[in-house]
């Protein structure tokens, strides 16, 4: 039992937060958790994509390739999930009557990137054990919410501007996919003894950090933005009833 609050703990307490920045018109608790449970489906897409290509091209941890380390990071693992994310967003959340506002694109990418960021945590906690559980509590479960928070914010702008729809969402999907490569990448080339012959694993985890941090800062100035965009919104309603 411990293992498992370990594992989930970090995901429910981020849903709290965001749930609880939403303070003008708050989302139904239904589609919180009808999101956050697609989010655990969205590991499905993501896992068969890793997999096909893994079978196709070779495990990348057995080869000393750098450029193959990028393409696996970026292009397959970063690629997969939050394409996977967002398909879960955009199929379920996004169509509801209660998504009527910019910041509900945050509120429900994050719900589905911690719904997603949650089972994966259980599995690599099982496996890894404790230590790990508290490491990914303040590394990789928060970096899959700052991932969440950027798609969500174009997102959620992009449902309101439909001529700016499509260049909006895939701005947002691209930031998301490329911090989240950038965190992989770096974290991945610590195994990678033809780098690390010259890099120390010190440095590759630094560089995994700087990302981490560049992406935790814009997403709590993206929820700041939005929040005010709700705000705005919500005491111009109040005036013209």
């Amino acid at each position: 039992m411990t293992l498992l609050a370990i594992a989930i703990a970090p995901g429910i307490a981020i849903m709290w937060y965001i749930y609880a920045k939403d303070k003008y018109d708050r989302e139904p608790k239904r589609h919180i958790i009808i999101s956050f449970f697609l989010g655990m489906l969205s590991t499905i897409p993501a896992i068969i994509v890793q997999a096909t290509v893994t079978s196709l091209f070779g495990d990348f941890r057995n080869s000393t390739s750098v450029a193959y380390y990028a393409f696996y990071a970026f292009a397959i693992v970063a690629a997969s999930e939050e394409l996977s994310k967002y398909l879960m967003l955009r199929v379920y959340a996004y169509r509801q009557k209660e998504f009527n506002e910019p910041f509900d694109g945050i509120v429900y990418s994050v719900m589905v990137a911690m719904g997603f960021a949650t089972l994966e945590n259980i599995g690599y906690v099982y496996q890894y054990g404790m230590g790990t559980g508290i490491t990914r509590m303040f590394l990789s479960v928060p970096a899959h919410a700052s991932f969440g928070v950027l798609m969500g914010y174009y997102v959620g702008l992009a449902k309101f501007n439909k001529e700016g729809s499509a260049a909006l969402t895939f701005k947002g999907l691209l930031l998301a996919i490329v911090f989240h490569g950038a965190f992989d990448f770096f974290l991945f080339l610590q195994g990678n003894a033809k780098v690390t012959a010259y890099i120390s694993e010190g440095l590759l985890f630094l560089g995994a950090l700087i990302s981490y941090l560049i992406a935790i800062r814009l997403s709590l100035r993206s929820i700041k933005l939005h929040q005010q965009l709700s705000k705005t919104n919500f005491e111009n309603n109040s005036n013209n009833v």
